[in-house]
């Protein structure tokens, strides 16, 4: 066994001697370079800390055998040690650095998926997808809202603020760190501001506008499913329609304004997100029915309904946040969708979504397999998405895809 060297305390410190080039401690990981390069690397995977780290220093990896793995950033408190933002070990993680993210960030946006030309509100960097683990900014009209989910990022956030005022002039700033990633690393949780001095801004999607308020879930609103919302504005002529989790109601207006629904009912528990989804059903003069219930009791009253819902959206809160609260979303996911299929009419489409990361495609398509059985329907998947394309994946980081949205019809 060897010995704890001087300065070090056991599982914590040892420091390799650093090459001549890097400029920032160097953490060696216990097994030999490999062709993976996924941006996490756990805490179980390094031979040794060294003494006097803090969470969000610059650091450099190297393999067993010398290798340089790359550069990024220490997070003392997390199971991910470091997070890699760069093969490049003698690349500094300066200003330049991020500054040159988030441009080729915003080109993504703006040169190749012109989202410019459809709205004024879209996600500008989206984690490991845009190169920075760690990270998520989202743009609501002239509003910023700023999710470090690592405490390298919140650490940076004055040297972020002033980069994201060169590339968005005039635009206002919030920082609104995740519940879950604030515990884990020590990031001090989000205070929403007094009431009447709510941060909003009010935002264009294709022919809607509706408001935002950064307080919400996320970071205000559901950016990710631009894409959904348009395609299932192309199915609902005419049709009655359940929004069930409708949250600030762009679905339901969606449908109502755009896809010219008969009747659309939105549900959901939260009361706050129901007032902002009045407001909004104002602001597009649609005729919405807004209900304050828990969609599971909500769903199993409709399942003998003489005029059943044609259309059925299914798009609850991130139910398995933590693997220990894995078993409980399972069964949440397959009672809800049993329910849904139950009460929806036959040959009616159903939008059935899931933004738990934890919950894989493949396992989220086997819950809806057991649901159809449960109800005694058949669901025909016919569709199935993720997030819109301003949330990229990296293929070095597969975990970054994380929502499912499946459309299917049921008999």
């Amino acid at each position: 066994m060897s010995e704890t060297p001087e300065g070090a305390s056991p599982g914590t410190a040892r420091e390799h001697s650093n090459p001549p080039s890097y400029t920032v401690p160097t953490l060696e990981l216990k097994a030999k370079k490999t062709l993976t390069a996924h941006p996490w690397i756990f805490r179980r995977l390094f031979k040794f800390f060294p003494a006097g780290l803090s969470d969000g220093d610059e650091v450099v990896v190297i393999a067993s055998d010398g290798e340089p793995v790359g550069r990024g950033f220490y997070h003392g408190r997390s199971q991910i040690a470091v997070r890699i933002m760069t093969p490049d070990a003698e690349r500094e993680l300066d200003a330049d650095f991020l500054r040159e993210r988030l441009q080729v960030a915003q080109a993504l946006r703006l040169e190749t998926l012109r989202l410019d030309r459809v709205t004024d509100s879209w996600r500008v960097v989206h984690g490991e997808g845009d190169g920075l683990s760690g990270l998520v900014i989202d743009k609501y009209n002239d509003l910023l809202v700023v999710q470090p989910y690592s405490y390298a990022f919140y650490r940076r956030r004055e040297e972020l603020a002033a980069i994201l005022e060169e590339i968005f002039p005039d635009h206002r700033q919030v920082i609104k760190p995740a519940s879950v990633a604030a515990r884990r690393e020590g990031i001090p949780e989000y205070v929403p501001p007094p009431a009447g001095e709510e941060l909003e801004a009010e935002i264009v999607e294709g022919k809607m506008r509706l408001l935002v308020n950064p307080a919400g879930h996320k970071t205000g609103f559901f950016l990710d499913q631009r894409e959904n919302r348009a395609r299932l504005v192309t199915m609902v002529r005419g049709k009655k329609v359940l929004d069930g989790c409708c949250y600030t109601g762009a679905m339901s207006i969606a449908a109502r304004t755009l896809g010219k629904a008969g009747r659309v009912v939105g549900v959901d528990l939260d009361e706050e997100a129901l007032a902002l989804a009045k407001r909004n059903e104002k602001l597009n003069r649609a005729s919405i029915e807004w209900v304050h219930e828990d969609i599971f009791h909500y769903l199993k009253r409709q399942r003998h309904a003489v005029e059943p819902f044609e259309v059925i959206i299914i798009d609850p809160p991130k139910w398995a946040r933590e693997r220990d609260r894995f078993e409980e979303a399972e069964r949440r996911y397959l009672d809800v969708n049993k329910l849904a299929m139950q009460a929806i009419a036959p040959g009616g489409v159903l939008l059935t979504c899931s933004c738990s990361g934890l919950v894989s495609q493949e396992h989220f398509l086997r819950i809806l397999q057991h649901a159809a059985e449960l109800s005694g329907r058949d669901f025909r998947i016919f569709h199935h998405d993720g997030a819109a394309s301003d949330h990229p994946v990296s293929s070095h980081c597969p975990e970054s895809s994380y929502l499912k949205a499946v459309f299917g019809r049921v008999f």
